[in-house]
């Protein structure tokens, strides 16, 4: 009898287009759910999800080595032999409508494990309304834009390339959303950094549109998924400071250019260029009290709520055990 895995209600009948390779139901819904959200697994989120032993993962995995859709390699950090599947099979991602994204190409390891624990946390809450590409979640949130009255959506991007052929990637680390038009879920999925300054900047990249959201009356909420405990603790203590840091108005870009210009008049060591301020004592003040305003605006981040999870089969002391 073969496995019955959670129902995946995002998935809405696209596992469909692989089951002319000849997959079972349960295989072809598992590949689209690789195939939308990394590209790369691990034996046991097989098994796991589907409550299978592990001949069925083993047996599985190795179908699809050997009809050249996957292959296996070492999973970085392991001295216990385990290994990760890559599925590269471009005929898989066309099918799924979805050939020319990132998921068949081969992966350094951040990027591995950030995309093992994106796996990770959508295989936890299968139910959630999953925009699984790009384009699915520029299309639903522009929509969403437009119907609420809001002719400009202010996406989180990023540029790529030289400036003559630069390319731009909305939500570009490839992370999971889940949304509808009342709550949407941004995950942080942590490789194992031993910083938050990627978190950070992650979090500045979609601060003006995690605010516009808010004003279109959906909730924001940001989960954290990582590898260990102690980065789990981490980012909670972080996250908690964004809800609880005291609000401060953002300056205004005439207050930016009056910071610059303090600034500016400082490093000349030139005395007559404070006089439109009052002198340099005045302008010594101004420029005080306009870094207390920003660093208090930075640390507030407009979000509704947070949730931290680890993945403990994926942590350094689990592969090196």
């Amino acid at each position: 009898m073969p496995p019955t895995p959670p129902d995946v209600p995002h998935l809405d009948g696209r596992d469909s287009a692989l089951r002319a390779f000849g997959f079972p139901l349960y295989q072809a819904a598992w590949l689209t759910l690789v195939c939308l959200h990394s590209g790369v697994f691990i034996r046991r989120q097989f098994t796991e999800h589907h409550r299978c032993s592990t001949k069925t993962t083993h047996a599985f995995v190795h179908r699809l080595i050997d009809h050249g859709l996957a292959r296996e390699k070492p999973l970085p950090g392991s001295a216990t032999g385990l290994r990760y599947t890559h599925v590269h099979g471009r005929g898989l991602y066309r099918a799924l409508g979805i050939e020319h994204g990132r998921r068949s190409r081969a992966v350094e390891e951040i990027v591995l494990f950030r995309r093992l624990l994106s796996l990770e946390y959508v295989l936890r809450q299968p139910a959630l309304p999953w925009l699984a590409t790009e384009a699915e979640k520029t299309t639903h949130f522009i929509s969403l834009g437009f119907r609420r009255g809001f002719r400009r959506v202010p996406l989180p991007h990023r540029f790529y390339g030289p400036a003559r052929r630069r390319s731009r990637r909305y939500f570009a680390l490839d992370l999971p959303i889940a949304a509808d038009d009342r709550s949407a879920r941004f995950v942080y999925a942590d490789p194992g950094r031993e910083t938050a300054s990627e978190l950070r900047r992650w979090a500045d990249e979609h601060r003006a549109f995690w605010t516009h959201l808010r004003h279109t009356g959906v909730t924001v909420h940001v989960a954290v998924i990582t590898r260990t405990v102690a980065a789990q603790n981490r980012y909670s203590r972080l996250l908690a400071t964004w809800l609880n840091a005291p609000s401060a108005q953002p300056l205004t870009p005439e207050e930016w250019e009056t910071m610059a210009a303090i600034k500016a008049a400082i490093l000349a060591a030139d005395p007559a260029g404070f006089d439109r301020w009052g002198g340099f004592n005045p302008a010594r003040r101004i420029l005080i009290d306009l870094r207390k305003r920003a660093e208090r605006a930075a640390a507030g981040v407009p979000i509704d709520s947070y949730s931290t999870d680890h993945a403990p089969g994926l942590s350094p002391q689990c592969l090196t055990a």
